[in-house]
């Protein structure tokens, strides 16, 4: 469900794991920019990471635990479209602000002209834990899957206008060493048929790195379409719900609590010294 305009709400942060978090007050309009803003106002990045560059290289994640997923929330994106989308009977999904080289390549500055296309095969999950060789292709803002490359018998899979893609973190089965999927970005609610909501691929590492930065920059060229950049006073929707604090240790602006209890083991994704840190830099 939507939130009503005008509507406010606090929103945990976690700042690089899932030890430590500060809480911010968010509206409707609240992109993610304006998040990051309002975190590196109060000084809480460098407290976490004194190499923290003057908040540069930052970017929000979701973490889609209730999938055992995560993906980059671009500077631009509302955190309150992503709120809406999660499940109400799931608790696990949360934001976490960490530094990524993905944040350059993400940019609004650095979105290309057209948008990319991209093909080639890949493994797909025809149904859960049986997978098929499949031909896919990355044009016209959507994505379409055939058994071969010359595209007689291709389908539509879906349309980035509301799809997105995503690492997956949780541990699976399959044939091929990297795993991504690309899911709605919609609540699963609005499905008939959950298949349509979410699609599973895996392949090599460097192929599955090249379709994720693919697909992510197109989704970059659709969502900002008839966007205008959010003015300095979005921002006034953010207010200070202030830093957890323990009360006996002044000045220890952050909260460290114990890692949350997961259903599934995550890893963590694009980190300093994966390949697609490297590749991005």
């Amino acid at each position: 469900m939507r939130q009503k305009s005008g509507e406010t709400w606090q929103q945990k942060i976690f700042l690089g794991d899932l030890q430590r978090y500060t809480v911010v007050e968010v509206g409707t309009t609240t992109s993610a920019q304006d998040v990051i803003d309002a975190i590196e106002s109060r000084g809480e990045m460098g407290l976490y990471d004194p190499s923290n560059n003057g908040g540069k290289g930052w970017m929000l994640f979701e973490l889609a635990q209730d999938f055992g997923m995560e993906r980059p929330i671009r500077c631009f994106e509302v955190l309150g479209d992503i709120r809406a989308s999660w499940s109400k009977e799931q608790t696990v999904n949360s934001i976490l602000l960490k530094r990524t080289a993905l944040s350059s390549r993400l940019s609004v500055e650095a979105l290309p002209s057209t948008s990319p296309t991209y093909r080639g095969y890949l493994e797909y999950e025809v149904k859960r834990g049986k997978w098929s060789k499949r031909w896919m292709e990355l044009r016209d803002n959507g994505l379409w899957l055939s058994k071969r490359d010359n595209g007689k018998d291709e389908v539509f899979l879906c349309k980035l206008t509301n799809f997105d893609v995503y690492s997956v973190t949780r541990v699976m089965k399959t044939p091929k060493p990297f795993v991504f999927a690309v899911k709605s970005t919609e609540n699963l609610s609005l499905f008939e048929n959950t298949a349509d909501y979410l699609h599973t691929f895996c392949c090599k590492e460097k192929e599955g790195l090249e379709w994720m930065m693919n697909i992510l920059l197109a989704r970059s060229c659709i969502s900002y379409q008839g966007r205008r950049p959010q003015s300095k006073s979005a921002g006034a929707s953010l207010s200070r719900a202030g830093t957890r604090r323990a009360p006996s240790k002044p000045g220890q602006t952050l909260l460290s609590i114990p890692p949350p209890v997961q259903a599934m083991p995550t890893k963590a994704v694009f980190e300093p010294g994966s390949l697609l840190a490297t590749r991005m830099m």
